[in-house]
């Protein structure tokens, strides 16, 4: 089981790959913190995520609103509820961008990847041949990776 922030998300919506996700991940849980966010994501060019179309995607409500509470003062209210539900369902793992829930949630010894590890993944598993126009496109269309992390990745997929 994989919990997943509104970030993935909305990065695979923006280039028109939420089937990929779905293929690497499978059955996706998020809690209704994200699935708000989600429905107010202003989408670019129309590439929306009407999450009642995608069986693949299930909202969960959190269980202990007292360990959402708890980590309120750091993290945003779809971060602490993705971590708090992991914590809950025992998740294999957590799909998250931000660095700060990242960091979090490694501390709280849950495994967490991010949209790049997906793409990874995705390569490793023979669905795509190549992450680079994947990143490219992804930070064409607002998602933020830095030149140095683009060229780590790059080379650790053996693509330069």
């Amino acid at each position: 089981m994989i919990v997943s922030n509104a970030t993935p998300l909305i990065a695979f919506a923006r280039i028109d790959q939420l089937p990929l996700l779905q293929k690497v991940v499978g059955l996706l849980v998020i809690p209704v913190a994200v699935a708000r966010e989600i429905s107010v994501y202003q989408p670019v060019e129309q590439r929306s995520i009407a999450l009642e179309k995608h069986g693949w995607i299930q909202i969960q409500s959190v269980q202990s609103e007292q360990q959402v509470q708890f980590l309120l003062p750091i993290l945003d209210q779809g971060e602490a509820e993705v971590i708090a539900s992991a914590l809950e369902l025992k998740a294999e793992r957590v799909l998250m961008d931000e660095l700060t829930g990242r960091k979090v949630a490694e501390s709280l010894r849950l495994t967490v990847t991010g949209s790049v590890g997906i793409l990874i993944r995705a390569k490793q598993l023979g669905y795509i041949s190549k992450i680079q126009p994947y990143l490219q496109q992804m930070k064409q269309s607002g998602m933020y990776f830095s030149d140095r992390f683009i060229q780590t990745v790059l080379c650790y997929t053996n693509e330069i």
